[in-house]
């Protein structure tokens, strides 16, 4: 071959090679527009308000601690709201700020992870990167960058580390339940590893200690105090034989989380669990599904014993919480397995160089997760996820010097978006805020919820008002039968189409007989 055939190769090699060194930073710009455009077009539903809700309401930092026990979630999140609430009550910076921390979690698998390249560049288009965890403003968010934070560090040395492992560590468990489940995981990862490189027993004590002293904690925030609604009792009361069903489908939800794409309401939903409804065999084929997704990733990580140590007892714990506690019904629950195996395999990559058919499979089940990105993303940027946004519109037609009312559900959203407090109807009080305290365990207990707090506010010279409320006349009826026959309720407007199932608001007008 001559020189000058020699100099093309060089020459095309080397371009070859600038690309590939372009494509983290071409796919985190594609990944910001992405991230950019799916929030504008989202509308925060009842869970991201409730909780913006409680930070901003708090007196000061205590109050939001005290507060937030009742909704058996550590402090974290909480914390970084009410931070924010100091400076605004918009909850647009709160999805900047979420947005934020997304954006820095896929800035470090891009750009810091061992992962081969093409999952790099297929992680942050997947479900969870690019909508649940990122779009919807709640708690997880905060613990996955502290995860993939704490897989970072995990083999450098560095002055500090020990104080920065352990910090993220609590963080991560302090952001949610199934946070401290892969705290714990990743915990473990680390004391078998450092017992490996250093074989001190004494060491190893130590760090486990350590550990126990920086997670349990969160413990603490996750029990409800005694007032609290979700109690023990709440839990066993709502137990059934179909959280083992719910389980053991839950590496299939959140491994192949693509929604049921047809079905109005579709967050939430997995496809193939749904076409259980409609074809019975799907019942038998979902769990053999998820086994085979078990037993895939037993494979992919078999080389590192410590890598299939954290997956398995991140899956087996936050398993046995589902049976026996919350089941994993809902994506974002069993989103922290999915992410779980990452962890596991960013830990692997440091360890053995994953062969062509471990990829293959990887990144099939990404291209999995970019598909159902899109049509949760689609549907988010057609649809309102929710309507809590527009509650203004309602209070604006309602006559001046007339009297204001909302339920329960409807505090939410007039407390977010109207930035003031209202009466409560079955609460018999005013409200800034909502808990799962005394007030809401009694109001679960009472049949005639809207009856009651309507009789109250006769009692104080109030013989007619108008009503916000999450829910159509229908749930009306159903929530209270008494209510239509004591008192005249007349719907005069609604905003309906919400994607979220409890998004959409009716206002009513209410008098007495």
């Amino acid at each position: 071959m001559s020189n000058y055939a020699n100099l093309a190769l060089m020459g095309n090699s080397r371009m070859q090679a600038s690309w590939v060194r372009l494509l983290p930073g071409v796919t985190f710009f594609a990944y910001v527009l992405l991230s950019v455009y799916a929030m504008l077009h989202h509308e925060p539903w009842g869970d991201e308000i409730h909780s913006w809700n409680i930070a901003k309401g708090s007196a000061s930092y205590l109050d939001v601690i005290q507060n937030s026990r009742y909704e058996g979630h550590p402090p974290t999140w909480y914390t970084i709201m009410w931070i924010v609430s100091k400076f605004t009550h918009h909850f647009s910076w709160v999805q900047a700020v979420h947005l934020s921390i997304a954006t820095l979690t896929v800035f470090l698998i891009l750009f810091y992870s061992p992962l081969p390249l093409v999952s790099r560049l297929l992680i942050p288009f997947g479900y969870y990167f690019a909508f649940e965890f990122s779009i919807l403003a709640r708690n997880y968010a905060i613990g996955v960058l502290a995860a993939f934070c704490i897989c970072l560090i995990m083999r450098r040395s560095f002055r500090y580390k020990m104080i920065c492992y352990y910090g993220l560590l609590l963080v991560l468990a302090n952001g949610h339940l199934f946070g401290l489940i892969l705290a714990g995981s990743l915990h473990l990862y680390y004391l078998v590893w450092d017992y490996e490189q250093h074989k001190n027993v004494r060491r190893i004590i130590t760090h486990l200690l350590a550990g126990a002293v920086f997670l349990l904690p969160s413990c603490y925030f996750m029990f409800p105090p005694s007032t609290g609604a979700l109690n023990v009792n709440f839990w066993m009361d709502r137990w059934n034989a179909s959280n083992v069903m719910i389980t053991v489908q839950s590496p299939l939800r959140s491994i192949t989380p693509v929604p049921a794409w047809w079905n109005e309401h579709f967050w939430n939903t997995q496809f193939l669990m749904e076409w259980q409804h409609q074809y019975r065999w799907m019942k038998y084929f979902t769990p053999l599904l998820s086994a085979g997704i078990v037993a895939a990733i037993f494979f992919i990580l078999r080389k590192s014993r410590k890598s299939n140590l954290l997956f398995f007892s991140n899956l087996l714990v936050t398993g046995f919480i589902s049976v026996l506690i919350f089941p994993l019904g809902c994506a974002r629950y069993a989103g922290l397995i999915y992410i779980g195996f990452l962890a596991a395999w960013w830990l692997y990559c440091y360890e053995a160089k994953p062969v062509r058919w471990h990829k293959w499979v990887v990144n099939s089940l990404l291209v999995i997760q970019m598909t159902a990105a899109a049509v949760a993303i689609g549907a988010d940027s057609g649809r309102p996820f929710s309507n809590f946004n527009r509650v203004g519109e309602l209070v604006g037609k309602v006559p001046a010097n007339e009297k204001i009312v909302v339920d329960y559900w409807g505090a939410n959203a007039t407390a977010a978006f109207m930035d003031k407090p209202f009466y409560c109807l079955d609460l018999k009080k005013e409200v800034f805020f909502l808990l799962w305290d005394s007030d809401m365990a009694k109001l679960m207990k009472s049949n005639y919820r809207y009856t009651e707090g309507a009789e109250y506010l006769a009692t104080q010279g109030v013989d007619k008002f108008w009503m916000i409320s999450t829910g159509s006349p229908d749930n009306l009826a159903e929530v209270d039968t008494r209510f239509a026959t004591a008192w005249q309720v007349n719907l005069m407007d609604k905003i309906e189409g919400a994607i979220e199932k409890g998004g959409n608001l009716y206002l009513y007008k209410m008098s007495k007989h």
